[in-house]
């Protein structure tokens, strides 16, 4: 028995095109909302905080991404470490993706992506950024 034929590259890239498009999306509004912050006009509240008085674990985002743009990216980690982080993340996942679609290489699949680890990282960084605004009171 023969092994089956490689996936169409297409079908190899779907989850390329998927964060692409996400991150586009999520970059688009990112850019609004920083729009009318830039601009003194009022943003969107934070339901979580308004209810709770606690914040949520993106609380200061929106103001984190100002603070980078204004290139005060000390600034921006003290406001929100998560946010931060999790731009720069965004940003180099858009990177790859553009370059592998853009370029037609074949997908990065490392083993450990598959096994779900990423997710227990990825759930205590989230835990560790709450903690760290619950610890620093105002977001």
């Amino acid at each position: 028995m023969g092994l089956p034929p490689p996936l169409p590259w297409s079908v190899q890239t779907q989850p390329e095109r998927l964060l692409l498009v996400a991150i586009a999306a999520s970059a688009a509004l990112a850019a609004f909302l920083a729009f009318f912050a830039v601009m003194g006009l009022p943003v969107w509240v934070c339901a979580w905080k308004s209810c709770t008085g606690i914040p949520c674990a993106g609380c200061g985002g929106t103001r984190a991404l100002v603070l980078l743009i204004s290139g005060e990216w000390q600034d921006a980690l003290r406001m929100n470490p998560g946010a931060v982080l999790g731009m720069a993340v965004l940003t180099l996942i858009a990177i790859y993706s553009s370059l592998v679609l853009s370029f037609r290489l074949s997908p990065w699949r490392p083993s450990w992506l598959a096994a779900g680890v990423w997710r227990w990282g990825l759930a205590a960084g989230l835990l560790a950024n709450w903690c760290y605004l619950l610890w620093r009171g105002s977001a």
